[in-house]
Order: structure tokens, then C-alpha cells, then sequence
């Protein structure tokens, strides 16, 4: 594009839209991080209203975003070419992404999409790492294109001005502008030799249309349901639970000292006497708790059901109460039929990566390579007894080799199964041994 084409693109369209989707991604990282729009609040509140109304969020949107954020980790990348296996997981490893790429779900989580930008470098192919609040997107089929016809993203220059990017299939357009994008001026531009648009894009739910939802925006208002009942549950404790007593037909102090001297004998371990034969005393019982903790307690399993996440993390017990790895993982199956339903949409992510990352370090046949899929770890219940019968009938029973078994015993990591087959291949013998026992029995 010319210097004219990407200034107006950026006037008209880019610049506008990066504004709309910031202020939205805010939004949706503050609910994330527990800074919650507060309950209402009277005009004439006092201080000891405030103090409660400070201590009524209860952070469970993180708390969501958290749990998935720790049941999505990619642990290895299989190649459709199994020769370039250690040269296209060398570049995820320099680009240190084992540690990083929680940040990319975390955002796709929380805002519904985030951005890995792939540029040329030494020794590797750089990768960048964006939320929604700082890069945007756009397609031509929103729904259906692999790659996009532009994007655009922001980094602070100073304390008063941004660079504004405008990457197309080509070129990198360097833009200034001010914090909230006014007075756009060019720069400079930087050919990148990708050949395609090198952002690629992981995304939560999406719609026939192209649109993306975390899980964020859905959960706000059962969040604020949560949060009121918290408040109505703090408001009551702390001004309608307390017992009170009571006396009557005591004649007024006629001073301030005869006043302190009755407060006194009115204090919580005396013993109150009256002289006046009319007087009368008593206790008024404290309001009843019970209902505001079921409404804060139905809340939250609102929320919960919602979520798709087990009960057990939000409300803090089970829906069941029986005991073991059977139980847990029973109460924990909506939640992980929706983490592979995450998996199965960043896999598909995390090939164009591979592709594209691959392409530009000069791989053989990794840009077509189509047929690469993800390895992510299991975070599954189920004890280690249960998985190990289950795999030694399938290597008995249906005589599938032992070492084919190994990946899936969970947290075994790629590099230990590695290892494994190396130590088996220098020790033959030890094999022998195993194959006269195993026809021996």
C-alpha cells in the first residue's frame, strides 16, 4: 500500500475500530481480574455502607478463566513430516511458548481472541503475543479465511504516544499516534517477506459470522448477581444478626457522668438489676442468616452451571458426595468436554503457527504440511492404578506394543517417553528378558 492508502485505512477503519474493541476488552479484563462494577449503592450511604460495599466482590469470573488457563498447556507438536518434528519444536522452545503461550489462551479466555504475530529472525522465527486490546483483524470471510488481509497493533512509544502497525501480506506500516489515536502521522514501514498477513488468530467460541465470545461476557451478570447477594448477606450480618437486649421503665440519667455510669451496667458481662418494680427486660433475636447464604450459594452454582465448571471450585462442595478419583472426575467431565473443545479450536491455531513459523525458518515442506496436530496435556482425573490397568489390557488383550502406550499415561512428557525409547534401544537384552516372561506367563 501506499503512504496515502495505509493513512486513510488507518483514519477510517483501523484506528476506530482498535478504539471500540480496547474500551470492550477493558471491560472484560477488569471482570477478570475482580475490579467488578459495584452493586448499587444509595446517595446517602454512610462509611460503614462503603466498607461493606468494598468487601463484596467475590472474584469467580478469574477464578473461571484461571482453571481452564491450568487445564490447556500443549506439550508437543506432531508434524505431518516426522523429520522436521525437533526443528519446528525447536522454535516454540527459543521463543520460550512453553511458558508463554498460557498468556495466549488466558486472553482468548477472557476477551474470546487472541494474536500471535510470526516475523523473520536469528536463530528462529519471532513470535509476538497479543491480547484483543491491543490488536485487531480483518478478514474477508471472517468465519472461513485462514489468514488475514490486514492487521494492526499497538506499543507504547512514550508516556504521551503510540506506534500504530499496519501489517498486510507484505509490509509492516509504522504509524504515531496519540493514547487514544488521534493525530495519526507516518512514519516508517518494514518489509517482513511473509508472503501472507502473519497474524494468526486463537479463538473461544465462534459464530457462523466470524463473531467471538469468551467467557467473560456471558458471566457478568450472574457475577453481579453474586456480588449483590454478597453485599445483602454482609448488610444483614452486620447490622440485623446481632441479639439485642433490652430494658424498660429505667428513669433517664439526669448527667453525663450518671449516662457513662449506665453504659457501663449495660456492657455485655453485667449483670442488669433494676430498682423500678415496672421494669421490664428482654432479648430481641438476631435475624436469620440462612436465606441470604442460599441465595449467594444459588448464585454461584448459576454461575457455575454456566460455566461448565465443577461446583466443587466455585461454591466449594461437590454435587455429589461420594468419595475418589471416580467421583471427582465425574463431577469434573463438563468441564473437560469443554477444555477439548478449546484444544480443538487453538490446535487448529497452533498448526498455522508450525506452518507458518516453519515456512519462514526455511523447513522443507512445513508450509503445506497440514496434517501436524497438537499434544496437550491431560489434566484428567483419574488415578494412576485405574490408567495402568487400562493400558496393561489393552498391550495384553489387544496386542498393541507397550512402548505405543506410553503417551498416554498423564503428565508423561514427551522428552521422558523419549528418553524411555532410547534407554530400550541400548539394552536389547533387557527386551529379550521381557518378551521370555511375557511367553513364559
Amino acid at each position: 500500500m501506499k503512504k496515502k492508502d495505509v493513512l486513510e485505512l488507518a483514519i477510517e477503519s483501523l484506528i476506530p475500530q482498535w478504539k471500540k474493541e480496547r474500551d470492550r476488552q477493558i471491560v472484560f479484563r477488569d471482570w477478570a481480574k475482580g475490579k467488578h462494577v459495584p452493586p448499587y449503592k444509595p446517595d446517602e450511604a454512610s462509611d460503614e455502607y462503603d466498607a461493606l460495599l468494598a468487601k463484596s466482590p467475590v472474584p469467580l469470573i478469574g477464578l473461571v478463566v484461571r482453571i481452564l488457563g491450568q487445564s490447556t498447556e500443549l506439550i508437543d507438536y506432531s508434524p505431518g513430516i516426522e523429520t522436521n518434528h525437533d526443528l519446528l519444536w525447536n522454535i516454540w522452545q527459543v521463543n520460550r511458548m512453553g511458558m508463554r503461550q498460557k498468556r495466549l489462551y488466558r486472553a482468548a479466555f477472557t476477551g474470546g481472541v487472541s494474536y500471535a504475530l510470526v516475523l523473520p529472525g536469528e536463530p528462529v522465527p519471532v513470535t509476538k503475543l497479543f491480547s484483543g486490546k491491543n490488536m485487531i483483524t480483518v478478514y474477508q470471510d471472517p468465519e472461513a479465511d485462514e489468514w488475514p488481509m490486514y492487521g494492526a497493533y499497538t506499543e507504547y512509544a512514550d508516556r504521551t504516544h503510540r506506534h500504530f502497525n499496519v501489517v498486510d501480506e507484505g509490509v509492516t506500516y509504522r504509524l504515531q499516534i496519540g493514547p487514544d489515536g488521534e493525530e495519526p502521522t507516518y512514519m516508517d514501514e518494514v518489509a517482513h517477506g511473509a508472503g501472507i498477513t502473519p497474524i494468526i488468530r486463537w479463538t473461544g467460541e465462534v459464530d457462523d459470522e466470524g463473531e467471538v465470545t469468551g467467557e467473560v461476557e456471558p458471566l457478568i451478570p450472574i457475577q453481579a448477581s453474586v456480588d449483590q447477594s454478597k453485599l445483602d448477606l454482609l448488610m444483614a450480618q452486620t447490622f440485623s444478626s446481632w441479639q439485642i437486649r433490652y430494658i424498660t421503665g429505667m428513669e433517664a440519667p439526669a448527667t453525663d457522668a450518671e449516662a457513662a455510669k449506665k453504659k457501663l451496667m449495660l456492657s455485655q458481662d453485667r449483670l442488669l438489676i433494676a430498682e423500678n418494680p415496672e421494669a421490664r427486660m428482654g432479648t430481641l433475636p438476631g435475624g436469620d442468616l440462612s436465606g441470604y447464604i442460599e441465595a449467594g450459594r444459588a448464585s454461584k452454582q448459576d454461575l457455575a452451571s454456566v460455566a461448565q465448571i465443577s461446583q466443587k471450585a466455585i461454591v466449594g462442595s461437590q454435587s455429589n458426595n461420594a468419595d475418589g478419583a471416580e467421583a471427582q472426575a465425574a463431577e469434573e467431565a463438563s468441564t473437560q468436554r469443554k477444555v477439548h473443545d478449546y484444544e480443538g479450536s487453538f490446535n487448529e491455531s497452533t498448526g498455522q503457527y508450525f506452518r507458518l513459523s516453519g515456512s519462514l525458518a526455511g523447513i522443507p515442506g512445513a508450509w503445506d504440511d497440514y496434517a501436524g496436530t497438537g499434544v496437550w496435556r491431560d489434566s484428567e482425573i483419574r488415578s494412576l492404578s485405574q490408567v495402568a490397568d487400562a493400558l496393561g489390557k489393552l498391550a495384553s488383550q489387544l496386542g498393541i506394543p507397550k512402548e505405543g502406550l506410553w503417551d498416554m499415561i498423564p503428565s508423561v512428557s514427551p522428552e521422558r517417553i523419549k528418553a524411555w525409547k532410547e534407554m530400550l534401544a541400548k539394552d536389547p537384552y533387557g527386551l529379550m528378558l521381557e518378551a521370555a516372561s511375557d511367553g513364559d506367563a
